[in-house]
């Protein structure tokens, strides 16, 4: 972690603690609106939006840990600032969609009905909802420009890490990729994959396959088992904050490890106990 540059250093803690998140908000919005899951919709769509808010403007030099939470229409406001003339300020309805499908209204708009439509008393009912044609298909367009601008804007092609895809931009700043070419993702992406025949032929029979508590009938415990449900191998992931606290005790308190470890407490909420301990290794590091 301490021996590549320190953009790169801020680019995949960025994408572990905001980017990656938002793309499974994304792919669940996607299936709650699609089956028809409403108030779901518009709370992960409100993940999604803030979180890759969150990343676009911490790589270009806007701390978000203190003074932004959750208030989306507060850090849409920051990256209309900061990204100035490549802030996504408008979206427009793609040319295969229907004029009957597309509303026209200022994007200032759809970001306050993501906000309150996907506000935390959402989920407890204490909120109504309301649907338009192109909601879903402006969510996409949104979410989409906004992925794209996961990158320091001025940070230099080819200099933090290779892109074989971008070599004619090397020597040259993200911005003008974002720029030049429109359908490009920074990131990679990567969805959840597989077929959703073996659930049965009802969305309802997400919740009674394989299930032993709210019993059904047996046809549904007699379905052999997928992967997801007793994989061979559970499964785990590591924090990349217990990553960074490992090779903090392996190499020390050196200069780049100090100074990437005071760029995450400074820049990004990782949550009061996580802190305390990354600041005692930092003051060790300072005394010894």
């Amino acid at each position: 972690m301490f021996d590549t540059s320190f953009n790169h250093f801020k680019s995949v803690f960025s994408h572990k603690f905001f980017v990656e998140p938002a793309d499974r908000n994304y792919f669940l919005a996607r299936f709650a609106k699609i089956n028809r899951l409403n108030t779901e919709f518009w709370w992960q769509a409100l993940q999604t939006v803030e979180k890759l808010l969150k990343a676009g403007l911490v790589l270009n030099g806007v701390s978000i840990k203190n003074g932004y939470g959750h208030g989306v229409e507060k850090l849409w406001e920051k990256h209309k600032e900061v990204f100035g003339e490549l802030a996504v300020t408008e979206l427009e309805r793609p040319e295969k969609l229907s004029p009957a499908v597309w509303t026209d209204a200022p994007l200032d708009n759809f970001i306050s009905i993501i906000n309150r439509l996907g506000h935390p008393d959402s989920r407890y009912g204490l909120t109504g909802y309301s649907n338009r044609k192109s909601d879903l298909f402006k969510f996409d367009q949104l979410a989409f420009e906004l992925r794209r601008r996961t990158i320091g804007l001025d940070w230099i092609v080819g200099e933090d890490f290779p892109s074989k895809e971008l070599a004619a931009f090397y020597g040259k700043p993200y911005r003008d990729v974002i720029v030049k070419i429109p359908e490009h993702q920074i990131r990679l992406l990567k969805w959840p994959s597989g077929s959703t025949d073996i659930l049965g032929p009802d969305l309802e029979d997400v919740v009674y396959s394989w299930n032993f508590s709210f019993y059904r009938c047996d046809a549904d415990l007699e379905r052999p088992a997928i992967q997801g449900t007793e994989p061979a191998c559970t499964g785990f992931g590591n924090s990349y904050l217990s990553l960074l606290w490992e090779e903090l005790g392996q190499t020390g308190i050196t200069l780049p490890a100090r100074e990437r470890v005071t760029w995450l407490l400074e820049n990004i909420q990782i949550g009061r106990d996580a802190e305390t301990e990354f600041r005692r290794i930092l003051d060790m590091g300072r005394s010894g």
